[in-house]
């Protein structure tokens, strides 16, 4: 798999940042978004995804409820990107990663080709496609 067919899947309520992190990572990846669980379980089921990046705080109590459910159901790598410092619980969670934001999109970048591509030195990291 090359970065140009890796899926990601941006799980954002907040337009903005998901506006931000969709315009820098579609240069390398194939990228869906969206706003709700609904839509997080629908493209799950629909799509072929690699990793999802995931703001547990924007969904209030039901954030890390979301967060437990995609860690128990599906194989699919999950990175945190939240302004809450909860890396602990995240990652006791078996979460990929767990960045606290702000999130500098090369950070972001260079996060997710390690977890999309663990070890693996014959994919040319996307990196220098992403702005600061």
């Amino acid at each position: 798999m090359d970065p140009e067919t890796a899926a990601i899947l941006i799980v954002e309520t907040d337009q903005a940042t998901r506006e931000l992190y969709r315009r820098e990572l579609e240069p390398a990846y194939k990228v869906f978004t969206c706003s709700n669980e609904e839509d997080v379980a629908r493209l799950l089921e629909q799509e072929t995804i690699h990793a999802v990046i995931l703001e547990p705080a924007g969904f209030g109590d039901s954030g890390w409820r979301i967060v437990e459910s995609l860690t128990k159901s599906c194989s699919v790598p999950l990175i945190l990107c939240s302004s809450l410092d909860e890396r602990g619980r995240g990652l006791a969670l078996g979460v990929a990663a767990y960045l606290v934001k702000p999130v500098l999109p090369s950070e972001l970048a260079s996060i997710l080709y390690r977890v999309i591509f663990p070890g693996n030195s014959s994919v040319t990291s996307p990196d220098a496609n992403f702005r600061d």
